[in-house]
């Protein structure tokens, strides 16, 4: 039975299907510099806001967040959701060990005084990592799983970056990740995942589970999914699925400096067996393609020639500062690319965005037409760049408060604080305190400027921007500029990663054939 098309769901005491529903993610970086703490899920610029109860109920319906999707799958089977907790942080370095906890006990807390229940939707990243916890996902639901006990159904949205573990498919009763990067299908991913819980409180038979890892580690570039050779993979796991079998497939974040860090497989199927077969025959696919993952980048000033030698048209020539991306841990607030588009006179870029309060505060100040002779960006990270100096010109002035327009951020409100487009040497950049990743449009149009028109533009972004900026773009180029969501992996000093970057296996003398 396609779980699309589901019986109304029965609870346990003869009424309405009652499911708790949890959100908590993080994606950590472990090479971004400090610690994430608890304050920092109740700030996520872009992100609903940390809620509790019905404020769940209130905040993310209508939002691309997965528990959204989730809420309307379980409204149009004529289900009751539980809320019981929702939080994200943007990404960044390790979680606060104590403030995992705290949060973590907030929700066992909550599903507690919830029971009984039917069932436990949980929305998690998949790549949280602590302190003192590599695997703060498995930890999760294996105390959700100890506290509800065997039989009670546990499906996790997951995101595609997830850092894959034994213990979180041992521990859940499935597990289904986002398919596409950038991700424009979370809230499709959420009420998947919850057609496939209500399938279980129907009666639906738990299905056997493998797990498998790939043996390499994938930079964020080479893991677009509208790209080769990861499109063809996909397509391959889906084409798998069927008659009781499915493939659930993570490409891993590899700044996560832990030993499950890279991708990852997931097969389900009726009987162990079968399991076991898939797992092994999308991981032979997987091991074959390694020598096809490249993502070429090129140095500032490269890409800058590179930009202004493609013809002209209609669109901007995108450069991607694909190094100090907030989605992975980046600081937003580097300066190698600004430094390079004001040094050459890039006349009409514009540059989304640096982090910067001082000089929010300095444009805000002096007002729009007037100079300020301030240092622009540089502060969070002396060693991914000096700030630049002024002076700049004070363009225009926003309140920073838009609602989601690109497929990443659709219909949430955002709130960035106060915002200013400054202008130096012909080069425009939005300067805002908070950090947010470039693939939000809206942020552009709430200044008075059409993204589609710039003959430049330059996002800090890897991959997600091309969600919003692929099809108007005349050219895409990766920029090797200095951040911390570092793309040749080569670079980093690993300490806890067990697996190679891709393409580095048989050069450095390991068994290629060994997962």
């Amino acid at each position: 039975m396609e779980t699309s098309q589901l019986p109304l769901p029965v609870g346990r005491d003869g009424g309405g299907m009652r499911i708790a529903i949890v959100g908590f993610q993080h994606e950590t970086n472990s090479f971004s510099p400090g610690v994430t703490t608890a304050e920092a899920f109740g700030t996520p610029f872009g992100w609903p806001r940390l809620s509790r109860g019905e404020e769940l109920l209130e905040r993310l319906p209508g939002t691309a967040v997965p528990s959204a999707g989730a809420l309307a799958a379980l409204q149009a089977a004529g289900g009751t959701p539980v809320p019981i907790f929702w939080a994200i942080a943007l990404p960044s370095a390790p979680v606060d060990h104590a403030a995992f906890e705290g949060y973590r006990d907030e929700i066992l807390d909550g599903l507690r005084a919830a029971l009984p229940l039917d069932g436990v939707f949980l929305e998690l990243h998949g790549a949280m990592a602590t302190t003192e916890e590599e695997d703060a996902e498995g930890a999760i639901i294996a105390a959700v799983r100890d506290l509800v006990g065997p039989d009670l159904p546990i499906v996790v949205s997951l995101d595609l970056h997830t850092n894959l573990t034994q213990r979180m498919v041992s521990c859940a009763d499935f597990l289904d990740a986002y398919r596409t990067y950038p991700h424009v299908d979370m809230s499709e991913t959420g009420a998947r995942a919850m057609r496939r819980l209500i399938s279980f409180v129907n009666g639906a038979p738990r299905p056997a589970a493998a797990f498998r890892e790939v043996p390499f580690l994938l930079p964020l570039t080479a893991q677009a999914t509208g790209a080769e050779p990861v499109c063809r993979l996909y397509r391959a796991a889906q084409e798998a699925g069927g008659d009781g079998r499915d493939v659930t497939l993570t490409l891993g974040f590899p700044l996560a400096d832990i030993a499950s860090a890279g991708p990852a497989i997931a097969a389900y199927a009726p009987d162990a067996a079968t399991a076991e077969a898939l797992a092994e025959a999308q991981l032979a696919l997987w091991t074959a393609a390694e020598a096809e993952f490249a993502a070429p980048i090129l140095p500032p000033a490269e890409a800058i020639a590179a930009a202004r030698a493609v013809p002209p048209g209609p669109g901007p020539v995108v450069l991607a500062d694909v190094q100090d991306n907030p989605g992975g841990g980046g600081t937003n607030d580097t300066t190698g690319l600004l430094q390079a588009m004001v040094d050459a006179g890039l006349d009409g870029a514009l540059l989304v965005h640096i982090a910067d309060a001082e000089a929010v505060a300095a444009a805000r100040a002096a007002g729009p037409g007037a100079e300020i002779d301030v240092d622009l960006g540089g502060r969070s990270d002396p060693e991914t760049g000096a700030p630049v100096p002024g002076p700049w010109r004070v363009c225009r002035l926003g309140d920073g408060r838009f609602t989601g327009q690109g497929p990443m951020y659709s219909g949430n409100a955002i709130d960035m604080g106060r915002v200013v487009l400054l202008e130096r040497n012909g080069v425009q950049v939005i300067v805002a305190a908070g950090r947010m990743q470039a693939s939000e449009p809206a942020l552009i149009r709430h200044l008075g400027i059409e993204p589609a028109e710039l003959p430049f533009l330059a996002v800090k972004s890897s991959v997600h921007f091309r969600g919003a900026y692929q099809e108007m773009a005349r050219e895409i180029l990766h920029v090797d500029a200095p951040g911390r969501v570092t793309m040749d992996l080569t670079r980093l000093p690993y300490r806890r990663a067990l697996r190679p970057p891709a393409g580095t296996r048989r050069n450095s003398g390991q068994d290629t054939e060994k997962s």
